[in-house]
């Protein structure tokens, strides 16, 4: 048997932790000495401990790690680390999004000695926009989980046989913008009609297209808001976005093309 101390490090994990996850029924000691409360683990356990930091490397929670270990379903676990791996590469295609823009922004200042070029030349529309039946999950959510719950949706389109028809939105409910914790609805659209739980459009939007990088969404919601105000228009209902170019498509960040609409009335 190998002591609580011991087993801290070799496995390079505190015995807080350790004590912390018996606490949770996430890795429980062997033995536990019943007159000094010891606790104590055999080799046998080096193997789920060493899992359980691997998969918090990956960023799994606690409680999912937990779920892993007690699966025998292994087409759920490996769906899960697929999900995983999306979010993952959403994550790593961002920081490549901040490094090219960063990049931009460093050569315009050399040349102008501007330190922020913001685009400006939106052009905005107004018109009827196409109603599409979407399958759509809606809760509150932070912006890097999105990955995570379009992932979910593919996930029950192949389960239940649902064909996707390439359209890909977000919805976006809140009145304040919280990129932590906010009201947004994510969803595909679907062929099939019966299937879907929602739809979006099918009715007067003030639309435009933005280009690029997704942090520079601003300018774009900027732009049509200032188009509403100025035209005698109010917001109608939440806006949303449909990605018809994006990283998932395995093509630069100048090329990705996003169209965002704001229904409205006339005032």
């Amino acid at each position: 048997m190998i002591s609580i101390g011991q087993f801290s490090k070799i496995c390079a994990v505190s015995v807080k932790t350790l004590r912390h996850y018996d606490k949770i029924g996430l890795l429980k000691p062997a033995v536990v000495d019943e007159w000094t409360g010891y606790r104590y683990y055999d080799e046998s356990q080096f193997k789920v401990m060493l899992s359980i930091s691997r998969l918090k490397r990956y960023g799994f929670s606690l409680s999912e790690i937990k779920s892993f270990l007690d699966s025998d379903d292994k087409g759920a676990l490996l769906s899960m680390l697929h999900l995983r791996m999306g979010e993952i590469i959403t994550e790593v295609r961002h920081k490549e999004m901040l490094i090219k823009e960063l990049s931009d922004i460093i050569r315009s200042f050399e040349r102008t000695g501007e330190i922020m070029n913001y685009q400006s030349n939106y052009e905005v529309t107004v018109a009827e926009s196409d109603k599409i039946f979407i399958l759509s999950t809606r809760q509150r959510m932070a912006v890097e989980e999105f990955g995570k719950y379009y992932g979910r949706l593919f996930e029950k389109t192949a389960k239940e046989k649902i064909k996707p028809n390439g359209i890909v939105c977000a919805v976006y409910h809140d009145k304040e913008w919280n990129e932590k914790d906010s009201d947004i609805e994510v969803g595909i659209g679907i062929e099939d009609e019966s299937k879907a739980n929602g739809y979006i459009g099918g009715c007067l939007c003030a639309t435009t297209v933005h280009k690029g990088s997704y942090a520079n969404l601003p300018e774009a919601y900027a732009s049509v808001l200032k188009w509403i105000n100025d035209n005698g228009y109010e917001i109608a209902s939440p806006p949303y976005e449909i990605y018809r170019n994006s990283g998932m498509d395995g093509i630069p960040v100048e090329d990705w093309r996003t169209d965002i609409f704001f229904p409205v009335l006339k005032k």
